[in-house]
């Protein structure tokens, strides 16, 4: 059985996702924004840390993979085109008047296995496809598992709404254009778990979000 735990984490509240394969004992960690301690005290106890998957570089999704991956020695798994925001943590988190030691929030190391999308990655018994949707940044990634139903979509698609493309990296256009081809494409009843706020449905917003009436 397939267990998905949300940390909602910083001023950001951004949802950390904790996939954990209970009979395999084994979990990986989604877009860990901060407040690693917070984060790894809700691993539950009979499954061991494998990997951090990074839907996006965003301040706010990888602020505290530092330091759960040198606390695990885990590897991490994102794409190779958001250096730029991994290196600048710190930096951006003094844009926005936070302070990265109170969350827990450092400079992202680069993922030890670089995903471009059209790979299996697995946790457990459980196989995800890996997504290309870029958009609301260019090299974000989604996470799809068809047994349980669920795909992991970070910031690109929300209940009512979709990711903002004003930040460096963002274009409008081809946000629509991976919602449409890679997320609309899925089964109507699979459970699209989003980066921030309440999960939704993709036939909900195939019916209902307002960007694609």
């Amino acid at each position: 059985m397939v267990e998905i735990i949300r940390v909602v984490v910083t001023p950001f509240q951004q949802n950390c996702r904790i996939i954990a394969d209970m009979e395999a004992g084994e979990c990986v960690i989604v877009d860990p924004g901060g407040s690693p301690e917070a984060i790894l005290s809700a691993v539950p106890d009979e499954v061991n840390c494998t990997g951090v998957w990074l839907t996006h570089s965003h301040v706010d999704h990888c602020g505290g993979v530092k330091g759960i991956a040198e606390k695990l020695s885990i590897k991490v798994y994102g794409h190779r085109s958001e250096d730029i925001f991994r290196e600048k943590v710190r930096e951006i988190c003094s844009m926005y008047g936070i302070s990265p030691d109170v969350e827990g929030m450092d400079i992202c190391p680069e993922p030890d296995i670089y995903l471009e999308g059209g790979e299996e990655i697995s946790v457990g018994g459980y196989v995800f496809n890996v997504l290309h949707v870029p958009g609301h940044s260019p090299g974000h990634l989604a996470f799809y598992n068809k047994d349980r139903g669920v795909v992991l979509a970070g910031d690109v698609l929300f209940a009512g709404s979709i990711g903002r493309t004003d930040l460096p990296g963002g274009n409008h256009k081809q946000l629509l254009a991976s919602i449409e081809e890679k997320v609309f494409s899925l089964p109507d009843d699979t459970v699209v778990m989003s980066g921030h706020g309440a999960d939704t449905t993709v036939g909900a917003e195939k019916r209902t979000n307002p960007f694609f009436l």
